[in-house]
């Protein structure tokens, strides 16, 4: 259960129907400004015409989303690092406090599981918890399979294609740790399979699934895996470069919700909206 009626509430703005399609924008302080978000005012714009559930990402980013569209439902990301140093180590850079007063309608911590740091962040997450059920604030973790590698992530890709079962067990792990740390929405890996994936959504305990996009890839397998996922029993996406990195933003987004909230297939999106 949702403890309080601030929670429910603000998480009432985040869902449709139990459904929700989220565009994070963090990316421009985790990567830099490239691509889609190098000119980020202009690409906030086109997103938010696309009716996106939320964004997310930082200050800077609820400032542009604010003056673009006041009443964009927005998630404060509240830990952070860059690919210039640790990537991997997320450290908290903001309060749940801070959010509230800037108006922010849910918080997010990252945890990578498997990474060296994990312990802290683990604590970051419980506290920021805590946090959140004081306020009345929703807590989005994002939980992802994550450790060190020879000079940069090590995201389990390998074990992901030779054993999408073993790779789901590490996925419902995380899962299950932001469950009972309180989290009230995650975010994670998609598995590959759609019956592997049922794994990490009964992990969660009946708690809203949304799954990352990662790296850009070609539409019709972006929206595959928007499908797949759907069909598994995730709550909706969170898909960034995908997003902001599109031809045709708004279409991308469109084509997205339709899969999300209508049940249609990629096919149908893909004949309709050209994309």
């Amino acid at each position: 259960m949702v403890n309080g009626f601030g929670k429910k509430r603000r998480l009432a703005r985040l869902f449709h129907n139990g459904k929700t399609v989220i565009v994070p924008i963090d990316d421009s302080l985790i990567i830099g400004p490239k691509n889609g978000l190098f000119e980020m005012g202009n690409t906030i714009e086109h997103i938010v015409r696309g009716e996106p559930s939320a964004l997310m990402g930082f200050q800077g980013g609820l400032e542009l989303v604010s003056n673009t569209n006041i009443f964009v439902p927005f998630i404060f990301n509240l830990t952070a690092s860059t690919i210039m140093s640790q990537h991997t180590k997320k450290i908290m850079i903001s309060t749940v406090e801070y959010a509230i007063k800037n108006g922010a309608d849910c918080v997010a911590c990252h945890v990578n599981f498997g990474s060296m740091y994990e312990s802290d962040m683990i604590r970051n997450l419980a506290i920021i918890s805590q946090e959140c059920d004081k306020w009345g604030m929703p807590l989005l973790t994002i939980a992802y399979p994550r450790t060190e590698g020879n000079g940069s992530d090590n995201n389990y890709e390998d074990l992901k294609k030779k054993d999408a079962d073993a790779y789901a067990d590490i996925v419902a792990h995380a899962v299950r740790v932001s469950v009972e740390l309180g989290s009230d929405i995650i975010k994670t890996m998609y598995t590959g399979t759609v019956e592997s994936f049922k794994k990490v959504i009964t992990a969660a305990n009946e708690k809203p699934v949304v799954v990352a996009g990662g790296a850009k890839i070609p539409v019709v397998d972006s929206l595959r895996t928007v499908e797949e996922v759907m069909e598994a029993g995730a709550s909706g996406i969170s898909y960034g470069r995908n997003v902001f990195d599109a031809d045709n933003i708004e279409s991308y987004i469109t084509a997205v919700k339709h899969i999300v909230f209508d049940g249609w297939k990629k096919q149908d999106c893909l004949d309709i909206f050209a994309v």
